[in-house]
């Protein structure tokens, strides 16, 4: 208990300096005099006024779009790998995210939203197109659930959802012109720059009603994890807390997806990364720590992406992809001679 709490101090303590560097190191680098100077409402030398605005309407909405994404990818992927007793389960095992990038292939190929000034409508389409597709495809897997009582069969039709939708997104580029394809592939390399703050709003109340959601079912959760037959001898209503796991990672998924598109590896690779610091699989212990090294995870990802100093910067799935695979492969070496995850 001890020291799963000092790991989770020491998490906290690397979210606020990644947090603090997120909104310094940049294109243009702002030192930590002048952030200061911004955030207790001194004035800045004429030479140096844009700071100001890059700080408030650029790197701080980044920041926090990081951290909300990262935490709560990481979360789902907690929930979903507890409910299917499997490691390689992640928020995107159930074809949410394929279902997002379904609806932005359409509307982008339907050249919904091009040709306006300044591109916000061009945004609020895609983003809107995003959380359509991938909700449509959680209605569906909630529909299911309650004939499919196996949540290994679930797993199983989730898969296959998220194969036909990535076969239909297949084929509405085929018939796309230049411009739409670029468009949707600069959408699947994952951002934490294109929300605006009504969309980080809005993000914040679903990630942060799942997180508190979850806090509370962490007893259930635990019980969970021993096997279906013995939860339901416990008391446990199995049927309704899967209800409510999928709903939230749902929710969670798809906001997140749609407004910073398909991020990889997140929610795949944060959970055994959390594991292997608390050293337990208990949810009261696990959670927090998976909850802030998602952030942590998400905004070391958005800086090295970044490439401070340039004016360049790389693909975001590129880098969560090479930081997320090593650790996954990793572990799957560790445990290769165990019989259980969990």
């Amino acid at each position: 208990m001890r020291s799963s709490r000092f790991v989770s101090i020491l998490l906290f303590c690397l979210v606020s300096l990644l947090f603090v560097l997120e909104i310094i190191f940049g294109s243009v680098d702002i030192s930590l005099g002048e952030l200061k100077d911004v955030l207790v409402g001194n004035q800045l030398p004429d030479q140096r006024k844009f700071v100001k605005d890059i700080i408030f309407e650029s790197r701080f909405p980044r920041a926090l779009t990081a951290l909300l994404a990262g935490s709560g990818l990481a979360l789902c992927g907690l929930l979903m790998q507890s409910l299917f007793r499997n490691p390689l389960a992640g928020p995107s095992v159930l074809g949410i995210s394929s279902g997002a990038s379904l609806g932005v292939s359409l509307v982008i190929a339907g050249g919904i939203g091009f040709g306006f000034s300044n591109g916000w409508l061009n945004q609020l389409s895609i983003s809107f197109a995003a959380m359509i597709g991938a909700f449509a495809v959680m209605a569906g897997i909630i529909a299911v659930s309650v004939k499919l009582r196996d949540h290994i069969s679930l797993l199983i039709f989730g898969l296959m959802i998220g194969y036909l939708c990535s076969a239909m997104v297949t084929i509405v580029e085929f018939g796309a012109s230049k411009e739409a394809i670029r468009t949707f592939v600069f959408w699947g390399m994952g951002s934490f720059a294109a929300a605006t703050f009504s969309q980080i709003l809005l993000m914040a109340i679903i990630v942060i009603a799942g997180i508190l959601i979850s806090l509370v079912l962490c007893n259930k959760l635990n019980v969970m994890l021993l096997g279906e037959d013995y939860a339901k001898t416990m008391g446990l209503h199995f049927s309704q807390l899967r209800l409510i796991i999928l709903l939230i990672t749902g929710a969670c998924t798809g906001i997140i997806t749609a407004f910073c598109g398909p991020i990889a590896f997140l929610g795949l690779a944060v959970p055994h990364l959390a594991r292997g610091l608390v050293k337990s699989g208990d949810h009261k212990l696990l959670m927090p720590a998976v909850l802030l090294s998602g952030a942590a995870v998400a905004m070391l990802c958005d800086l090295i992406s970044r490439l401070p100093g340039s004016d360049y910067s790389l693909p975001l799935n590129a880098v969560t992809s090479l930081i997320g695979a090593p650790i996954v492969i990793a572990i799957i070496f560790k445990n290769a001679r165990m019989k259980s995850w969990f």
